[in-house]
């Protein structure tokens, strides 16, 4: 009896502990974020998408991430796509444009610009792809 109890007792503690894993993320607050605007356009016919950094601050190569997801309802999203973003001359600045191609790309899809940083990372930008 005791080491059922002691089983059950282990079971949940690891339960919590991975539960608790798997909901700290290291999203930082919106205000940490860098002042930076981006757009997004898409064309659904030719699987394209073109990505803008329409102003604002400029950002280290390769810290910026542009991510389509699937949205699905019971299972997490879907990652259908991902780029970082690099350039030759080491920095992202206002007017830089990543184009992408993709035959994966279906309207609806969730496009996210998202900036990582020594701390963490946030969502510059997030809009739907056609």
């Amino acid at each position: 009896m005791r080491d059922r109890v002691a089983l059950g007792a282990l079971l949940v503690v690891a339960l919590v502990v991975l539960g608790g894993l798997w909901v700290q993320t290291t999203d930082l607050p919106a205000d940490a974020a860098p002042e930076a605007s981006f757009d997004a356009a898409a064309d659904a016919d030719a699987d394209r998408l073109t990505v803008e950094h329409a102003g604002g601050e400029a950002l280290p190569s390769g810290s910026i991430r542009v991510l389509v997801y699937e949205d699905r309802p019971v299972l997490p999203d879907r990652t259908v796509h991902g780029t970082v973003w690099e350039t030759d001359a080491g920095a992202v600045v206002p007017g830089d444009r990543l184009e992408l191609e993709d035959p994966r790309f279906e309207p609806g899809h969730r496009v996210v610009v998202r900036w990582f940083g020594d701390d963490g990372a946030v969502n510059l930008h997030e809009s739907r792809f056609g």
